[in-house]
């Protein structure tokens, strides 16, 4: 869910990267320099689409990081950058735990042990979130077991976690901020689901779409189907009365997030040549 950098004029790609810089420095601040690796483009989202939903108070600042230590980059920060770097932290170490109970990978272990702390604190704070995630992670497991073969039901999970995350305040715009979350969920799922689908074949992990995946019409099915998806969110995602950073909102929400279905179908297509 990043931006589409050549669809954005400079000033809003520097505003763009003052909010994914800002995200980052309050997740470290949270949680240590470690706790970096929880940073991410979905998260940067949403922390833009509720700075630009609620009047709250900003700050903008230059500052300097392990990355930028010499001139620092410009970073926006505000109440809602708080709440997405404790989702951050909370999303993360679920999908480092996950990750470990299902490959036995050890680099997963050692980076969950170190958001551990902070994501417990972040779930303490957010119980409502905390337990959203809790139940979605116990629940995609039971599919994953069973080898559901529906597509609704692992990208319903998804959809109705991300929902969850996304309504912050359970106040007059939760409607739609849910039904924004949830289609974005369900996209981001499916949209993983078909990025991975050689590798998950490979390895014989759970996918819904691998039964699909050898018909000639599979990408343009797939294409349609998330097209679908993301209308729905798009109707909730126009309702919401936003003003400021609309267009970088709207360059990831319309094309941006398209990129990496983009370069899986591509890369399918130089294989069959």
């Amino acid at each position: 869910m990043t931006v589409r950098k050549a669809e954005l004029r400079f000033r809003e790609f520097d505003r763009y990267r003052a909010f994914y810089c800002g995200l980052c420095h309050a997740i470290k601040e949270q949680g240590g320099t470690l706790s970096r690796m929880a940073l991410s483009y979905e998260m940067t989202f949403l922390t833009i689409l509720l700075s630009s939903l609620y009047d709250d108070e900003k700050t903008e600042a230059r500052r300097r990081c392990a990355v930028h230590p010499v001139r620092g980059v410009s970073v926006i920060r505000g109440p809602e950058t708080g709440y997405c770097a404790r989702l951050s932290l909370m999303v993360s170490w679920y999908a480092l735990r996950d990750g470990w109970e299902d490959e036995r990978r050890v680099d997963r272990l050692a980076e969950s042990a170190a958001l551990k702390r902070a994501a417990q604190r972040a779930g303490a704070s957010l119980p409502r979130q905390e337990a959203a995630l809790s139940e979605y992670v116990q629940k995609l497991h039971i599919l994953e077991k069973e080898q559901e073969s529906n597509l609704d039901a692992a990208a319903n999970l998804t959809g109705n976690m991300l929902s969850e995350l996304f309504d912050w305040r359970e106040d007059v715009y939760a409607k739609d901020l849910r039904e924004l979350g949830f289609s974005l969920g369900k996209f981001i799922y499916l949209c993983d689901c078909y990025e991975d689908i050689e590798r998950d074949g490979r390895k014989g992990s759970y996918n819904p779409l691998l039964p699909r995946s050898q018909d000639p019409e599979f990408s343009g099915q797939c294409e349609r189907m998330l097209s679908s998806i993301l209308s729905t969110g798009a109707l909730a995602f126009e309702r919401l009365p936003l003003i400021e950073d609309s267009e970088i909102l709207r360059n990831i929400l319309y094309s941006g997030i398209w990129q990496r279905f983009e370069m899986a179908t591509h890369r399918r297509r130089e294989a069959r040549r």
